[in-house]
Formats: C-alpha cells, structure tokens, sequence
C-alpha cells in the first residue's frame, strides 16, 4: 500500500489532508513511497525491542500482531519443552527433572515476556488517550480483564494526542 508523505519534513499524511499537521506546509505534491510488508514476527520483535518502553502509542495492529506472536512462540516453545521434558524424564528415570526442566522453561519464558506485554498494553491504552494507570483495571476480578480486552479492540485516536504521533 502506498503511503503519502510531506516533501518538506517527510512526515506522514493523513488522507485528504491539505496541510502537513507536522510542518504546516501546503500539500501540492506529495511524496509517495511504499509501505513495507510486515509479519506477525516483525511486531513481536519490534515490542521486544521497546521491552520496557511505557511511552510512545501503539496501534491496534501492532498490538494483536504481538500477542498472535506470543501465543505461537509460547504454544510452540511450551510443546517442545514438554516433549524434551519427557526426554529427560524417561532417560533419567527422575521424572522430578523432566518436571523441573519444563517449569524453568516455561516460567522463565513467562518471566521474560511479563514486562514487553505490560509495555504494548500501556502504549495501547495511550493510542486510546488514556493513562497507562488503567492497565491496572486487571487486577479487578472477572470485569477487569474484560474491560481491557474491550479497550485493547477499540481504534486509536487518529491525530496528534498527550503521548505522540500514532504509530502506523
């Protein structure tokens, strides 16, 4: 798809804009370029580069693309660790290593991936105008989760807000 950008700061532009929102400059000819495509593994990796970034907005895109991600690479990852648990257990006959083995595995995956999901989420909310405090409505049994599921679908404030540009 082929985005449209200010030829005098290069800023992105709206559609139908008239003037560039970042420099003011009279939108005659635009520069076009070409958005890349991007996988479910470029957003992931691009919220584990901003691993405890609670700044800055992210789309709704970048967001569900993230956690599509999470869920294969732990579904992925905890079914290999399973099945090497079982390895262990039978090689060893200890099958308390095996257990082990699959606990360290996957708590420490569950450990490392806390803060980047925290982190998309708060940017999430910021993409909605609202304070990262919010995320704390999860810790509200049954409706909490529910809520923040809610806002995490809802679209993006589409210009300029408190916390920045819009990401895509």
């Amino acid at each position: 798809m082929a985005q449209k950008y200010c030829s005098n700061c290069g800023s992105e532009l709206r559609e139908g804009s008239v003037f560039c929102s970042n420099c003011g400059t009279s939108i005659d000819k635009p520069v076009v370029r070409n958005r890349e495509i991007r996988g479910i593994f470029d957003y992931y990796k691009d919220a584990l580069r901003k691993y405890a970034d609670f700044s800055g907005r992210a789309s709704v895109r970048e967001y569900w693309m993230f956690v599509v991600g999470n869920l294969i690479i732990g579904f992925v990852g905890g079914l290999g660790a399973l099945i090497l648990a079982f390895i262990i257990g039978l090689g060893t006959d200890i099958y308390a290593l095996g257990f082990l083995f699959y606990i360290l595995v996957v708590g420490g995956y569950g450990l490392y991936i806390i803060i980047p999901s925290i982190s998309i989420t708060v940017r999430r909310l910021h993409d909605q105008d609202k304070s990262g405090v919010f995320y704390f409505l999860t810790f509200i049994p049954y409706v909490g989760p529910i809520v923040i599921l809610v806002f995490m679908c809802l679209q993006g404030n589409t210009g300029l807000n408190q916390y920045g540009e819009p990401s895509e």
